[in-house]
């Protein structure tokens, strides 16, 4: 095996770990996982210095988010230590944390740095989507198995919360219903990255292909999406859901609009995915406790105080600098006028937090990096003809769109292994939109 392929086996063996221990969200798995993705950097360097390893096409053509990236972690980096003296004492809030950050910060640039350097052609690119979809279906079977079984654990301990409900090796249910919303999104993109798009003459050839299929190792890959949305659904999270099949819903209509067709295949898959998984196999696990509550659902009957609205308040007396990433449990209790008792370390709306934490320049800039993704995303659905690559755009766009609507009510950005993984799927628009169709580099 060669030196670059071991590293990128390596990265894929970093990603299947980060959920695992409580989504890497305590401090020694975050300190895990700083290690982990500097360690491969490093490997990478060194490869390049010994002319093991070399600059992809992809890379190279990925200068503005490789820049926003690593301007962020400068800048986080600017916040924790201030060596530049350019913050007032006032608006440090919290020097470990924000030091912390950076790091984490540092690590998120180079895992987007190592993908556009590792995948570099398509089968791995194809095996990084597995790795995605193998992770979730785990996440999904521990967490579906620990609930109905009433042993409630979380694999490396008991479950405190949550109880009845699935949360995978996560600690909160929706932190593993973002998880899901990005594994199943890949799973959608190899799906349909299989999917035939010839027109069958008659019902008979097309019976003929169906079974064909029913044969191959499509059936794998829609088995474990078959598992993902039931592990979704019993989760019971709200907003995990709602963002999933709305993700899906808006993809699947940009898909058609962009591609100008909807093949046989493309309408069986989503009829299956909705009509199936939903509306039969996804009611013997709770789905209609899922509507209830989302039915239920009303700003009188929410419980939770008027967090969002105090972080709104709050993010003008710091809007150019920011409190610091990491701070925000810090800066609340500052704020809120007491209305209510109790600790949020979130705000429960990734959006405000990071304008608040961030400062809104930087934030401008980690918006501009998303919005430029899902164009990449975008672009290559409409212009490129590769299957994978049209495939792996989809789960880009979608996965990223998911967990654009989930962050609006809560933090799955602010869970380490759920923000590696939305730093892929951003990723992996650059790399479908510029990876050559056939020719290997770094092989």
């Amino acid at each position: 095996m060669s030196y670059n392929k071991s590293l990128f086996w390596l990265l894929l063996l970093v990603l299947a770990w980060l959920p695992l221990p409580y989504g890497s969200n305590t401090l020694w798995s975050k300190g895990l996982l700083i290690v982990l993705v500097q360690a491969i950097s490093v490997l990478w360097l060194l490869g390049f210095a010994l002319g093991k390893c070399q600059l992809t096409p992809v890379f190279r053509k990925s200068t503005i988010p490789l820049v926003l990236l690593f301007s962020l972690s400068i800048w986080v980096f600017i916040q924790g230590d201030d060596l530049a003296g350019i913050l007032p004492a006032s608006l440090v809030f919290d020097v470990f944390a924000t030091r912390l950050s950076f790091w984490l910060t540092l690590s998120y640039s180079l895992l987007f740095a190592l993908v556009l350097l590792l995948v570099t052609n398509s089968k791995r690119l194809k095996l990084l989507g597995w790795a995605f979809v193998i992770s979730g279906t785990f996440q999904a079977v521990f967490g579906v198995l620990s609930t109905l079984s009433g042993v409630e654990t979380l694999l490396f301990s008991p479950k405190e919360t949550y109880f009845g409900v699935a949360t995978g090796t996560y600690v909160n249910r929706n932190s593993f219903a973002g998880c899901m919303e990005m594994t199943l999104a890949m799973g959608m993109g190899l799906l349909i990255a299989q999917l035939n798009d010839k027109k069958a003459a008659s019902w008979s050839e097309w019976l003929l292909e169906t079974l064909k299929t029913l044969m191959s190792s499509k059936v794998l890959l829609r088995s474990a999406l078959a598992i993902m949305v039931i592990g979704l659904v019993v989760s019971k999270s709200r907003m995990g859901n709602t963002a999933f099949f709305s993700s899906l819903m808006l993809t699947g209509l940009l898909y058609v609009v962009l591609r100008k067709k909807l093949t046989r295949s493309m309408v069986i898959l989503f009829v299956s995915l909705i009509a199936i998984d939903t509306l039969i196999v996804s009611q013997w696990f709770g789905l209609e406790k899922v509507v209830n509550r989302l039915e239920q659902t009303s700003l009188q009957k929410e419980t939770r105080p008027n967090v969002a609205e105090v972080t709104l308040q709050a993010i003008p007396e710091h809007a150019v600098t920011g409190t610091g990433v990491g701070s925000y449990y810090t800066v609340l209790p500052q704020h809120h006028d007491g209305s209510w008792r109790g600790f949020y370390d979130l705000a429960h709306n990734d959006f405000l937090q990071f304008a608040l934490e961030f400062g809104v320049p930087a934030f401008a800039l980690l918006v501009l990096l998303v919005l430029m993704s899902a164009w990449m995303a975008i672009a290559t659905m409409r212009k490129r003809n590769n299957r994978l690559f049209i495939g792996m755009a989809f789960s880009s766009f979608m996965g990223v769109s998911a967990i654009m609507i989930h962050s609006s009510v809560d933090f799955n950005l602010q869970i380490p292994a759920n923000a590696a993984y939305f730093v892929c799927l951003l990723a992996m628009a650059w790399v479908v939109r510029y990876l050559p169709s056939k020719k290997s580099y770094g092989r």
